[in-house]
């Protein structure tokens, strides 16, 4: 026994006499746990994220061990994801609904090291819009900024082109600001207008709170109020110092869009039942939201509305959270947004594609309108559309020396004649557009698409009309 004891001391005595005569050198440990573990929810599974330990022990870190619960923690599964040093991981397999909780522990060489704290997640369906419109009032590369110095965003540029903001000043925009229910009251009837909504006169609708506003204010209540769009807080209150709620937000939006003129790719549906007139909505029901309002139906069917619509601005989170007031930033993307499904389009013959990056065998649905300055429609243009698609190939090209459409030039499916512009192609309805076409562009390639406008008959020439012609690419992948 003492013989033993001794070999132990004289151990002992050695390495520690190893270690003093060593500097730097320590003995090696297990890593402190890993921190700020987070996780996003997902279908069927849940994205995690964690910081490195403040500490590897002396040895580095050669993984992490996942670790999820179902049972509040009492019983723990592993998650193989193999081995890894990322402090990143998604753990699959897990079933849509069900509260799960995780944690994470870092492995040395030394072994695991203790559990982070715990993140609680539910995973769920994640749902997508089904009824976005095809086609925007706001095609990228047309719309001039709106020369904000505080923003830049194309939706407040969209609202400023069509004249439903003028800013707080001639070069602010103040989009943090909340949304008073009277300024509201001037979008809203500036939006109807672009829309094709027809307003009323504006005369006396019973709201006694609102004659301290100025003449313009006022006739924009009133005038919400005869269109429908507008209740009031009670009957005869408008209280129009209030701000707008996210929740307000989407009644006036979702009430409005049934009152305006629909578009080029906006959806629509019947009114009631199966046959009949139609109007701007969506009867889907699915959407993402957690929090949606309890008890007030029209809100909520408002909501998934609009969310269905592709209008609200947020498509993805599981929040919506209606009882805050709307910023003037969101303001612009929901109206920008829904002025899509409406016939507003910018001024002068406008193309565009329902997606400029698609799978190989997508069809393309393309629109074309015809608008004045004052982005009126106009009718009975004789509109010619035709297609390049690209090719490696140096004698391929899309025109001659001249200017005139080569062999390589192919008419749509609208045209009569390629490049050609006479008596048998189609016109502008009474709203300003063409009918919708498909385009099928090439596999793993590009194609160009043109569409321009002359009186019957003109031959395209791209040195006198490239200038007023409009053109979009496609791309396609596999």
């Amino acid at each position: 026994m003492r013989t033993a004891v001794r070999r132990r001391i004289a151990v002992f005595v050695t390495v520690a006499s190893i270690l003093a005569l060593t500097p730097g050198t320590a003995l090696a440990a297990v890593a402190t746990a890993p921190t700020g573990l987070a996780g996003t929810a997902g279908n069927a599974q849940v994205a995690l994220t964690w910081t490195v330990p403040a500490s590897d022990g002396g040895n580095a870190i050669s993984d992490y061990t996942i670790e999820y619960s179902s049972t509040a923690g009492v019983v723990y599964s592993w998650f193989n994801d193999g081995t890894s040093t990322l402090t990143s991981a998604t753990v699959t397999g897990l079933t849509n609904g069900t509260a799960y909780i995780f944690r994470v522990s870092a492995v040395n060489s030394s072994g695991t090291g203790p559990v982070s704290a715990t993140a609680a997640v539910t995973p769920f369906v994640v749902h997508t819009a089904n009824d976005p419109a095809s086609f925007s009032a706001c095609p990228a590369g047309v719309i001039p900024a709106a020369g904000f110095s505080d923003v830049s965003s194309t939706d407040v540029d969209c609202i400023k082109y069509y004249g439903i903001t003028k800013g707080t000043t001639d070069t602010t925009y103040s989009p943090a600001d909340p949304v008073s229910r009277w300024q509201m009251a001037l979008f809203l009837t500036r939006m109807a207008t672009k829309g094709g909504a027809t307003l009323g006169d504006g005369t006396d609708q019973g709201f006694v709170d609102i004659s301290g506003k100025s003449a313009e204010i006022m006739t924009a209540i009133n005038q919400l109020k005869q269109l429908g769009v507008t209740v009031g807080k009670t009957a005869t209150t408008y209280v129009p110092d209030d701000n707008v709620t996210r929740e307000e937000m989407a009644l006036f939006i979702a009430r409005l869009l049934k009152k305006t003129t629909v578009g080029p790719g906006g959806n629509t549906e019947f009114v009631s039942g199966t046959s009949g007139t139609k109007e701007i909505k969506s009867n889907d029901t699915d959407h993402n939201f957690t929090d949606m309002p309890v008890g007030l139906m029209e809100s909520r069917n408002a909501i998934i509305n609009l969310w269905n619509l592709g209008v609200t601005d947020v498509q993805t989170a599981t929040t919506y959270e209606p009882a805050t007031n709307m910023t003037r930033r969101a303001m612009a993307t929901f109206m920008a947004r829904a002025l899509a499904h409406t016939n507003a389009r910018p001024a002068g013959l406008i193309l565009q594609a329902s997606g400029y990056r698609v799978q190989n065998g997508t069809a393309v649905t393309m629109s074309v309108t015809h608008r004045t300055a004052n982005l009126d429609p106009i009718s009975g243009s004789y509109v010619d559309t035709f297609l390049f698609h690209h090719s490696t190939v140096t004698t391929v090209t899309r025109f001659d020396t001249n200017g005139q459409c080569s062999a390589y030039i192919i008419a749509t499916s609208l045209s009569s004649t390629r490049c050609s512009l006479d008596s048998a192609d189609p016109r502008t309805d009474a709203s300003g557009n063409l009918a919708t076409f498909l385009v099928v562009p090439p596999y793993v390639n590009f194609a160009d698409v043109w569409a321009w406008t002359e009186m019957p008959t003109t031959v395209y020439d791209n040195d006198i009309h490239a200038a007023s012609a409009q053109k979009v690419t496609i791309e396609t992948h596999s």
